[in-house]
């Protein structure tokens, strides 16, 4: 166990003694340069394209861990999340680095990734966190999504019961968004292309997760294998999560640009990558 994990149980660090990780940091330097030229040539000014660069190096890189959260057996994924990602940040000017984050901690409360329950501080963050998307987006079906998270993990094996308080919270944090922002369902449908390929994504996305048997991976500070329960736990609270902000049809889609990014590398990785 790191210094990190004797005060939060959801951070996980990237070590550059892996060659994977090494991969990663010295790809981030290149994601910043890019999406700063983009902003540069965009017009916008210094203050806002050091944001930009910022903005695109957190893009890839929750890309990235994200993927490892989703499919922790097929690790060079990881890299095709990761570009598909940082693409998605720079063609889709409102999409929601919030939205990504939350769903990847929400997923990461489920399967355990690190090998130990939630502590207190990181059950706060991870609530607060869900709130906050919920109420920026506005997205009341992700504090939904929040609640059945946490409510997984109080329920699984080795469960964690204070998470079933964490889960009342998102519940009604649900509840008084829908109160404040009104109905839900946006009138704006989504394009029949758009919706096609949502389709596709999500079928390929479900097989994979049917297809998530026995799961290798070991968790960060056990080193034992994750629990395929609920490591499938965790991919169906990560596909809720990109399909919850469908309701909001076309702005709802672009918000969560991010997250389907991911969703669409796991299939297509496990495809080009298949488990040995």
């Amino acid at each position: 166990m790191n210094l990190l994990n004797r005060f939060t149980s959801i951070a996980r660090v990237l070590d550059p003694r892996y060659p994977t990780n090494r991969a990663v940091l010295l790809l981030l330097p290149v994601a910043a340069g890019v999406a700063g030229a983009m902003a540069l040539l965009r017009g916008s000014g210094l203050p806002d394209t050091a944001l930009s660069a910022l903005f695109g190096v957190a893009a890839a890189v929750a890309g990235w861990s994200f993927a490892r959260e989703l499919a922790p057996d097929l690790e060079r994924l990881a890299f095709l999340s990761m570009l598909l990602s940082f693409g998605a940040f720079l063609t889709v000017e409102s999409s929601s680095l919030v939205l990504l984050f939350a769903a990847q901690f929400l997923v990461r409360i489920v399967n355990r990734s690190v090998g130990l329950p939630a502590r207190i501080v990181d059950s706060v963050f991870v609530a607060g966190l869900t709130v906050w998307a919920t109420w920026a987006g506005p997205f009341p079906g992700l504090a939904l999504i929040g609640a059945l998270a946490f409510g997984l993990d109080a329920s699984m094996k080795e469960r964690f019961r204070r998470h079933w308080i964490f889960a009342g919270i998102c519940l009604v944090a649900a509840g008084l968004s829908l109160v404040r922002q009104g109905p839900w369902w946006s009138p704006e449908s989504l394009p029949a292309t758009a919706a096609g390929l949502l389709l596709i994504v999500g079928a390929a996305y479900g097989l994979t997760m049917w297809r998530t048997r026995a799961v290798k991976f070991p968790a960060d500070v056990t080193g034992k294998p994750l629990s395929s329960a609920r490591v499938r736990a965790g991919m169906a609270v990560g596909l809720l999560a990109g399909l919850q902000a469908l309701a909001r049809g076309q702005a709802g889609l672009e918000a969560a640009a991010l997250v389907w990014a991911v969703l669409a590398a796991v299939p297509l990785g496990a495809l080009v990558w298949p488990r040995r």
